[in-house]
């Protein structure tokens, strides 16, 4: 079997990973703490983070938020190379496992929608509501991606597509 699947489970651990970072970050009410000035919870600078593109220190005093959000913000790139990568690498396998490369594809498109409402989290002042639609459409594209790893298991052992 070609790298496509062990990129599909390389996908769905780095966004394990991600979720699980989100979900430390909200709790620590972090969500904010990248934003344009000393007391604003807007993401319009992105990538930066509060106007530099280093990493915040942990250490300084009142920049441990600005750190957990710079993480959350780097392991979203993060999983959306892998998951292009792993999209483009399922795609190129004879015979497709049309399956999960429906499923993949599907995640693609998800992850663009979990980016855009991670900015609308950011920018309506950490909204619950919206909070939690981010919350709903992280935990269902990691339910997508899992579909993809058991398709392209059952691909890899049976055959099937």
């Amino acid at each position: 079997m070609s790298a496509g699947k062990y990129l599909v489970y390389a996908t769905i651990v780095s966004t394990f990973v991600l979720l699980v970072w989100g979900a430390y970050l909200t709790a620590g009410n972090w969500g904010g703490a990248c934003g344009t000035g000393a007391s604003s919870a807007v993401s319009s600078d992105w990538p930066f983070c509060n106007g530099s593109l280093a990493f915040p220190s942990p250490f300084s005093s009142g920049s441990y938020g600005a750190f957990v959000e710079y993480i959350h913000r780097t392991l979203s790139v993060l999983v959306g190379v892998i998951l292009l990568a792993t999209l483009v690498s399922v795609s190129r396998m004879r015979p497709r496992p049309s399956g999960a490369y429906r499923s993949l594809l599907l995640s693609f498109f998800m992850l663009i929608v979990q980016i855009g409402l991670g900015n609308v989290v950011v920018n309506s002042d950490l909204d619950a509501a919206v909070t939690a639609l981010h919350l709903a459409n992280a935990t269902a594209l990691f339910g997508v991606m899992v579909v993809a790893g058991v398709l392209i298991r059952s691909h890899d052992r049976h055959g099937d597509y």
